[in-house]
C-alpha cells in the first residue's frame, strides 16, 4: 500500500479552516449583501501575503497549509466579497511560482 499523504490533509484543512474564519469575517463586518467597489484591507493583507508565502522556500509541510489558509480567508467571503483581493493573491502566487521554477 502507499502512504497517504498527509500534507494534501493538512492542506485541505487549512483552506477550509481559512474559509470559514473568512465567511464569519465578513458577516460580522458587512450588513448589506453586496457592496460594489469596496475592497477589504484585511482580506487583502491575507490574500498577498498567502501569495507570497507559496513561492517562499520553506519546508512544504509549513509552507502549503499556512499560504492556503491565508488565501482561503477571502476565497470564503460572503458572495461578492473578498473576488478581487482573491485574484490578487493568485496571481502573486502563481506568478512566484512561475519565477522560482524559472530560476531555479
Amino acid at each position: 500500500m502507499e502512504e497517504v499523504p498527509y500534507n494534501l490533509l493538512w492542506c485541505v484543512l487549512s483552506l477550509t479552516l481559512g474559509g470559514f474564519i473568512g465567511l464569519s469575517y465578513s458577516y460580522n463586518k458587512y450588513v448589506k449583501p453586496y457592496v460594489e467597489g469596496s475592497v477589504d484591507r484585511l482580506a487583502l493583507v491575507c490574500a498577498i501575503l498567502g501569495g507570497i508565502l507559496f513561492s517562499v522556500p520553506l519546508p512544504y509541510s509549513i509552507n502549503c497549509p499556512l499560504s492556503l489558509f491565508l488565501l482561503g480567508i477571502p476565497f470564503g467571503m460572503r458572495p461578492g466579497y473578498g473576488r478581487v483581493e482573491l485574484i490578487i493573491g493568485i496571481f502573486i502566487a502563481t506568478l512566484g511560482y512561475l519565477i522560482k521554477s524559472l530560476i531555479g
